[in-house]
Formats: structure tokens, C-alpha cells, sequence
């Protein structure tokens, strides 16, 4: 097996810390939307426009079900795009605008009758889920296209996941407070929704000024060539491609159980906890603990491997969900304090994820003879979206079936609902992802290889 390259050889792939932030802030972007619409959007909908739970998440599911098609279509066009501005940062340009009007269309609610309220939730819901798509998926692509180096994309997912999670938190506390501050109505969330697409929309103009991406690698003529035997092909490659179907598989499983945990935060504090005033404070609190803990998962992470940094989040973050599905109620503090264990367990998937995720891009072309960039990006999307919809259809058949009803003391059975769904489901979740992780090989000294390889292949012509 060939030795890695020396420090001095490695040193060259490393990014100016300027690049590095300018990456990541576009993921602070992306996650103003992102969160803002898997905190509050279900609750929007039941709490604010005071559409039936069940009625919410079934909408929500199915504008999930889009990303089936929107997803991976996304990967497909950008691996193919040559643009002036650059491949995949010419997205963030020219998507900027319209998703921040999007964003504000999905947070209101004209005075209708139940079923064209439902009717136009789903069609504004589909319009910014496929405007962030064609934003997202790009972003994604450039952790590929702006270094081949193992260790410095794991860096720069660190930070990336520092900037998510502070947009994140920032979505937290901006949106419902500065609803309430407008008169917390819908034309309140309207406004407030704005706001954030004018922060989110400043972060991707950044992004776009100072990220470069390299020339992309030659590409076989089959790939080149057309439109539907490209992606049919990329298709065959994610079939028999273990290391990416671990990964989705893993992925699938965390984005369903453990976005119900984040889902249920402000149902739990309301009807569980009985602190409805410390939402504003507590979730945001929750959100921003993994901008600190990011850099930790990342520690962890080159001291062992991205496949370990996974595995001991999982364990760790069903030890602490467990106690708060306990029927007796926990002191607040104690509660608060699990919560936040939580929050910094679940972020190891975040990070170990986004920084495995570019490594099988490398993997497949060394195996197959094609470099998919965007494509990957856009299947690992897909993958993530449908299970957070199912996750919204989930939880909304669950608190249907429990008898929960907005605005309104719970009886027994919806409790036991909302424990459920933030502590049981998301522990069986984390263990259970384990089993898809646990035959991951490609680590460190396999892709330094791999890279190895590839560069001897094309030098090679």
C-alpha cells in the first residue's frame, strides 16, 4: 500500500481561512430556511392558520414527495452546467433572490376555506423547497470542487457545520420573535420571513464572492454526452456503490427519527414542560449549542475516523433521549440539560455525514470512470428530504391518533405522544443507523489512495 503524502505535500491542498468562512457562510444561509421551515412551518400551520395536525403533515409530506424528482433532476443539471460565474456558484447568485420571496409565501395565509388553505400551503411549500433545492444542491457540489484533500474537507465541514447550526440558531429566535414583534399573526410571519430571506440572501452573495472552484476533472465521453443515459448511468453507479449506500441508508434513518426530535422542541416545551414563554430562548439555546460542539465532532473526528465519530454520536445520543420519555415529569433544569446532550450528540451525524459524503465522489470515479459531482450531492438531498417528510406525515398521524389538539391542555395520550416523538423514536433512530455505518471502509488512508490513484490515472491522459 502506498504511504500518504508528506505534511509539505498536504499542506498545499489547504484553503485560505477567507475561502474557508466564505464557504461555510453560505451554509448559514441555507439554514435560516432550512430550520426556519422544519421548526415552524408544521406549526405555522396548526398553531397560526389552525389547520388539523393530520391535514399539516400529510401537506408536508407531499411537498416532500417533490424532491423525489427535484432533487436529483438538480444534481443531474449542475454536473452539466459550464458557466461564466462559475459552475455551481452562479446558483447562489441567480437563486438568491427568488428563494427569500419564496420563503416568505410559505409563512402566510390568505382568509380561504380549510381545503384551498391546505391547497395553498402545498403549492407555496413545493415552490421553496424547489428554489432551495436549486441553491442547495450547487453549494453542496463546491465542497468537491474546491479540494480533493480527506482532512481539509473534514475542516471545512467543520466550520460549514459551525455557520449551519448558528443560522440555525439565529432562524430560531429571529423568526418567532420578531412575529410576535409585528402582532405574531400571518401577515406577523410574512414579514418576519422577509427579513431572514434578506439575511439569508446577503449570506449567499458572499458566499459567491469568495469561493473558487477548480477546473473540474475530465469526464468520459458517455458522461458528457446526454441528458437521461447520464443520469440512468449515475444511477447504476449509487447501486453498486457500497460505501455511498451506507451513507444514504444511514442518513435516511437519522433524517427520519432525529427530525421528529427537532420538530417536537416547541410542542414539548409548550405541552409537556409548561414554559410555552422560554421557546424563543430555549430553542434558538438548543440550536446554537452545536455551533460549539461542531469543532469538537471534528476533534474527534481526525483522532480516530469519520465512521467512529458517528457511531459514538449515535450511542451517546440515544443515552441521553431516554430519559425524557419517561411519563413522570423531569425538573425543568434536568430537562434543558438532556435536551442540550442531545444537541451536541446529534450534531456528530451533521458533521461525519458532510464530510463523508465528498469522499465517495472520488471513490466512484476511481471504481467506475465517473466523476459525479453534483449528483451525489443531489441523491444524498433526496435521500435526507423524503425521510424528513415522512418524518412530518409521522408526526402528524401520531399526535392525530393521540388526540392532541392545538392551543388546548393534552390529555394523557398526546403527552405520551410528544414524549415519544422526541425521545423514543429518536433513540431507536440514532442505534439503528449504527447497522448501516458499521461496514464503512473508506477512511482516511483508503481515499488518500484513492486520490493517489486518480491523479497517476489522469496525468496518465
Amino acid at each position: 500500500m502506498p504511504q500518504p503524502p508528506p505534511a509539505s505535500a498536504r499542506a498545499r491542498h489547504r484553503l485560505p481561512l477567507r475561502e474557508r468562512l466564505g464557504f461555510a457562510i453560505g451554509d448559514f444561509g441555507l439554514n435560516l430556511y432550512w430550520q426556519g421551515l422544519g421548526l415552524f412551518l408544521i406549526f405555522f400551520y396548526t398553531d397560526v392558520l389552525g389547520i388539523p395536525v393530520a391535514w399539516a403533515g400529510l401537506s408536508f409530506f407531499v411537498a416532500s414527495l417533490w424532491d423525489c424528482v427535484s432533487d436529483p433532476l438538480m444534481g443531474v443539471v449542475a454536473d452539466r452546467v459550464r458557466g461564466r460565474l462559475g459552475n455551481y456558484r452562479s446558483f447562489l447568485l441567480y437563486g438568491s433572490v427568488p428563494l427569500a420571496l419564496a420563503f416568505a409565501l410559505a409563512f402566510s395565509g390568505p382568509a380561504l376555506p380549510l381545503p384551498w388553505l391546505v391547497a395553498y400551503t402545498l403549492v407555496t411549500h413545493i415552490v421553496v423547497r424547489t428554489l432551495y433545492t436549486a441553491v442547495a444542491i450547487p453549494y453542496s457540489s463546491l465542497s468537491v470542487a474546491i479540494t480533493e484533500d480527506s482532512d481539509e474537507r473534514t475542516a471545512l465541514t467543520g466550520l460549514r457545520m459551525q455557520l449551519a447550526f448558528l443560522g440555525g440558531a439565529a432562524v430560531a429566535y429571529l423568526l418567532p420573535s420578531l412575529a410576535a414583534a409585528f402582532g405574531a399573526g400571518p401577515g406577523a410571519y410574512t414579514a418576519a420571513a422577509m427579513l431572514i430571506g434578506v439575511l439569508a440572501t446577503a449570506s449567499f452573495v458572499a458566499c459567491f464572492a469568495t469561493v473558487h472552484e477548480r477546473p473540474r476533472a475530465a469526464v468520459s465521453a458517455a458522461h458528457a454526452r446526454t441528458f437521461v443515459p447520464d443520469a440512468l448511468a449515475f444511477l447504476r453507479v449509487v447501486r453498486a456503490s457500497p460505501p455511498l449506500l451506507r451513507l444514504l441508508a444511514g442518513k435516511f434513518v437519522i433524517s427520519l427519527t432525529l427530525t421528529l426530535h427537532t420538530r417536537t422542541l416547541v410542542y414539548f416545551f409548550k405541552y409537556v414542560l409548561g414554559a410555552e414563554a422560554l421557546i424563543p430562548y430555549a430553542v434558538p439555546l438548543l440550536t446554537a449549542v452545536s455551533v460549539v460542539s461542531a469543532p469538537l465532532w471534528v476533534w474527534i473526528i481526525r483522532r480516530t475516523s469519520k465512521r467512529a465519530g458517528w457511531l459514538f454520536g449515535s450511542v451517546a445520543t440515544a443515552l441521553f433521549a431516554l430519559p425524557l420519555a419517561l411519563p413522570a415529569p423531569l425538573p425543568l433544569p434536568l430537562s434543558i440539560a438532556l435536551l442540550t446532550a442531545v444537541a451536541i450528540s446529534m450534531t456528530s451525524h451533521a458533521v461525519c455525514f458532510w464530510a463523508m459524503l465528498p469522499d465517495t465522489v472520488e471513490y466512484n470515479e476511481w471504481r467506475f470512470g465517473r466523476r459525479d459531482e453534483a449528483k451525489v450531492f443531489g441523491i444524498a438531498s433526496f435521500t435526507q428530504k423524503i425521510a424528513i417528510g415522512l418524518s412530518a406525515l409521522l408526526l402528524g398521524q401520531l399526535f392525530d391518533a393521540s388526540g392532541f389538539v392545538a392551543n388546548q391542555a393534552q390529555q394523557a395520550g398526546a403527552l405520551q405522544a410528544i414524549r415519544g416523538s422526541i425521545a423514543l423514536i429518536p433513540a431507536a433512530g440514532a442505534l439503528l443507523s449504527m447497522v448501516a455505518l458499521w461496514g464503512y471502509r473508506l477512511d482516511r488512508q483508503a481515499h488518500r489512495d484513492i486520490v493517489r490513484a486518480l491523479l497517476e490515472r489522469r496525468a496518465a491522459g
